[in-house]
């Protein structure tokens, strides 16, 4: 646990104000500007919220001798995923080389580097709150943290980012699967004090099914 960052009630109103409104705001944005602007928002939160009250981001810590275990088992988890996105896929019929490579060389990095750094601020914002570990505080954190990340796809990302058929039996399995990749960046966050082992399992995410799927995210930047 990181002792050098301790939250406060300013804290406790912005995590909840990001958790509950960001998804909204982006997927309005979306409707009426295109992907560009919302995404521009929600990293900048990011990287700018985080920075500001934390002091750091966690890419610059110092590395552990070796991962934690949990880092390995979300890789597992990870490489489940990508078989079922594999298995249950939206192949998208015009191929697009040039957005294509835009995507994995910019978006899915750039996306898998980012959006952990929110999501944990939002549960740390709650769980660092006392002085004390509080079952109270630590339920609310993780219940804004999933209820984040559960907006945020269902309200924002959902409306473009097609590469997997949800109502499959392994499109299921995708989400849920993912969904429970989503706690472990907590837990390996915890155990590692480095973003570097939550950035590697969700650029594989956000990479590897370009290359089977056609996806590009670049007709979806501006209206």
């Amino acid at each position: 646990m990181d002792k050098s960052w301790e939250s406060s009630s300013l804290d406790l109103i912005l995590a909840t104000t990001v958790a509950i409104s960001l998804p909204f705001v982006a997927g309005f944005l979306y409707h009426r500007t295109g992907a560009l602007l919302p995404m521009a928002l929600y990293y900048g939160l990011a990287w700018g919220l985080v920075k500001w009250r934390r002091g750091t981001i966690g890419y610059r810590n110092p590395l552990p001798e070796k991962p934690p275990f949990t880092f390995y088992l979300n890789m597992a988890v990870i490489g489940t995923c990508l078989i079922c996105a594999w298995l249950s896929p939206i192949v998208n019929p015009a191929v697009q080389p040039v957005g294509m490579i835009l995507t994995a060389l910019i978006w899915a990095p750039l996306n898998a580097a980012t959006e952990q750094i929110l999501w944990i601020y939002i549960f740390e914002a709650w769980d660092l709150y006392p002085k004390k570990i509080q079952i109270t505080y630590r339920s609310i954190g993780l219940l804004l943290f999933a209820t984040f990340v559960g907006l945020i796809h269902t309200n924002f990302w959902v409306l473009f980012l097609h590469t997997v058929q949800s109502g499959t039996f392994f499109g299921t399995l995708f989400i849920i699967l993912t969904s429970i990749s989503g706690f472990l960046h907590i837990v390996v966050w915890r155990q590692s004090r480095q973003m570097v082992f939550t950035f590697i399992p969700h650029l594989l995410l956000n990479l590897i099914p370009i290359f089977w799927t056609n996806y590009s995210v670049m007709p979806y930047l501006l209206r």
